[in-house]
C-alpha cells in the first residue's frame, strides 16, 4: 500500500521559523515533523511514499532523497506555490501512480494511530473512504463528523456553527484518510479541490460507502507557535528500525 503525504505547507503562523524551512521540516524531538509521519507509517507496514511538495520543496527532497536511508521508497509530486490546489487537489498528480487502496495524510500533524487496524476496518467495511476522527473540545472546531454505531458517516460539516454542536466536544476530521483509487474521479487534475468542502459532501450525496475510524490517542495539528511548544513538550516519538 502507498501513502501520499502532503508536505507543502508554508507555515505562515510559525514564521520566522519557516522563513527558510517548510513547516513539515520543523523539528520536534530532534527530527522533522514529516519524518515522524514516515516513521509512524513504516511501523505499520507502509514502505512506499509519495510526498506532495510546494513551499521550498528542495529542503524536503534534499533531506529524504529517494527514501533509501529510511528503508522506504519515496517519489515526489509538486504543486505551484502561486496556484494552490487545496487539500485534495494537491494529490491529483499522483493518480497515475495509484492502482490500489492508498493512504493520504498531512505532514503538519503528530499523532498516535493504529494504522494497520484502520486499514483492516476500511477493508472490512468495503469502503470507498475511511477517515480518522478525533475528539475536538472547545469552540470553533474546523469540522464535525456525525456517524452511527457502525461508524458509517451520516454527515460531514465544515466549520459547524454553535447551534449544530450539541455536546462539549465534536468528532472532528483527523486528516488521515484511506481511499480506493475511485476517489480520483472526484478530484479533477489541476483544479482547486478541498476534501472537506468538495469531496466528502460528494461522497455522501452519491451514497458511497464512507466510514470513520474514531480515536482518542495523542493528536496535535501544529498550526501555530503555541501548538509547536505543546508538541515539543508532550510528543513521544516512535523509533525507526531500518
Amino acid at each position: 500500500m502507498k501513502a501520499i503525504v502532503v508536505a507543502g505547507g508554508k507555515g505562515t503562523r510559525l514564521y520566522p521559523l519557516t522563513r527558510n524551512t517548510p513547516k513539515p521540516m520543523i523539528k520536534v524531538a530532534g527530527k522533522p515533523i514529516l519524518e515522524h509521519t514516515l516513521v509512524l507509517l513504516k511501523a505499520n507496514g507502509i514502505t512506499e511514499f509519495i510526498f506532495a511538495l510546494c513551499y521550498l520543496p528542495n529542503v524536503v527532497k534534499d533531506y529524504f532523497g529517494d527514501g533509501s536511508k529510511f528503508g522506504v521508497k519515496i517519489n515526489y509530486i509538486y504543486e505551484d506555490e502561486q496556484t494552490p490546489l487545496g487539500t485534495a487537489g494537491s494529490i491529483s498528480q499522483a493518480s497515475d501512480m495509484i492502482d490500489d487502496t492508498f493512504i493520504v495524510t498531512y505532514a503538519d500533524i503528530l499523532r498516535k494511530l493504529d494504522v494497520h487496524d484502520m486499514i483492516v476496518n476500511h477493508q472490512r467495511n468495503k469502503a470507498l473512504a475511511t477517515i480518522n476522527v478525533y475528539q475536538r473540545f472547545g469552540a470553533d472546531p474546523k469540522s464535525m463528523v456525525v456517524f452511527n454505531k457502525q461508524h458509517k458517516i451520516n454527515s460531514f460539516i465544515e466549520r459547524p456553527n454553535s447551534d449544530e454542536i450539541k455536546n462539549d466536544f465534536v468528532w472532528s476530521n483527523g486528516s488521515f484518510y484511506i481511499f480506493e483509487p475511485e476517489i480520483f474521479n472526484l478530484i479533477p487534475k489541476n483544479s482547486l479541490v478541498d476534501f472537506g468542502k468538495d469531496v466528502f459532501p460528494q461522497i455522501l450525496i452519491a451514497k458511497k460507502r464512507f466510514y470513520c475510524y474514531p480515536t482518542e490517542d495523542f493528536f496535535i495539528d501544529i498550526g501555530n507557535q503555541e501548538k509547536l511548544i505543546k508538541a515539543r513538550n508532550e510528543f513521544i516519538p516512535l523509533k525507526l528500525d531500518n
